[in-house]
């Protein structure tokens, strides 16, 4: 999940968690989020809480479980600059209205498809961050149309290790309790970088639906995209925490699965990338989507010229088993 979690379920309930000094320091001082204010907009059956700014390659940012889009503010205000950003709440989550459909990623993926039709973004680049990263990979899977590519922070296929799953089971546990106040402290705590930040966290992961939290933590839990890999045939940008010992496990699956991706690790940086490396990851998205535009624009201008490009160069070209090498930031 998004942040450094206690042991045992007690840990949670008494709010035990790491509040690194030497990170916050590394976050210069930034000041509290401002967020304009974002208005409602009905997609796929739910009034979702969203806000467009910039203009330019749009780069779409997708939240995980508890927490809202809240979190990337960073990294949006950065990219917005000269990139067309949206941040959304996925229903039951920040300002968004919940639904009587039970949240799945596959659900999730398409609440996103329908929400461009109605913003009319023909296509984007998709940003996930944790277990959002899994309704990254299945949207790429899906709608591969719509999907230039995906940028991966702190990503995983599937949860298949004893500690990630003991962490969501034991979050789970908390959820079972009715104690959203508890399950809100940790994930605001963690994912902020001053104090002012944390409240406003804080405010917005309360405001949520507590059963669609634990909805999309169960779909994660159980959602596998690990065997399906070589079919996304997108590139893929991986972005790790130096120190995340536990993701870096993920990201090593990742690179062995994917046939278009390259990687990057931040160092001095745990899971929590958009607080505590917000500054050069914001860099490392627009050099790289930067990229893959330029190598789209020469292959569609190759095939204008009645010539054959590069496999590299053309983001959907059908390709066969390992035509593609691993490339590393």
């Amino acid at each position: 999940m998004s942040y450094q979690w206690p042991s045992t379920l007690s840990g949670i309930v008494f709010g035990y968690f790491e509040w690194n000094t030497k990170e916050i320091g590394q976050a210069n001082q930034k000041s509290e989020l401002e967020v304009p204010v974002m208005p409602l907009i009905h997609a796929n059956g739910v009034e979702l809480h969203y806000h467009l700014q910039g203009k330019g390659t749009s780069v779409i940012f997708v939240h995980p479980p508890c927490i809202a889009s809240r979190v990337f503010t960073y990294v949006r205000n950065d990219l917005s600059q000269d990139h067309r950003t949206l941040l959304f709440d996925f229903r039951g989550h920040g300002r968004s209205a919940s639904s009587a459909t039970p949240i799945t990623i596959p659900l999730l993926a398409e609440d996103i498809r329908q929400l461009m039709d109605v913003l009319d973004i023909p296509s984007a680049y998709l940003c996930g961050y944790s277990l959002g990263s899994m309704v990254v990979l299945h949207a790429l899977l899906t709608y591969p149309q719509r999907f230039r590519g995906g940028i991966l922070l702190g990503g995983l296929a599937e949860v298949n290790t004893v500690k990630t799953r003991a962490k969501i089971n034991a979050f789970l546990a908390a959820g079972t309790l009715r104690a959203q106040r508890f399950m809100s402290f940790p994930i605001a705590w963690a994912n902020a970088d001053n104090y002012q930040t944390y409240k406003r966290l804080r405010s917005e992961t309360r405001s949520g639906d507590r059963a669609k939290w634990m909805e999309y933590m169960r779909s994660g839990l159980h959602y596998s995209v690990k065997d399906r890999l070589e079919d996304i045939r997108q590139p893929v940008l991986l972005i790790c925490g130096e120190r995340d010992r536990e993701y870096k496990a993920y990201m090593r699956e990742l690179q062995q699965g994917l046939p278009n991706d390259s990687s990057a690790f931040m160092p001095g940086v745990r899971h929590i990338l958009p607080a505590f490396g917000a500054g050069p990851v914001s860099e490392l998205i627009r050099g790289w989507v930067d990229a893959q535009e330029e190598r789209s624009s020469d292959a569609e201008e190759t095939l204008r010229e009645g010539h054959e490009p590069d496999r590299l160069d053309f983001p959907y070209w059908e390709q066969q088993d390992g035509d593609q090498p691993h490339t590393h930031l």
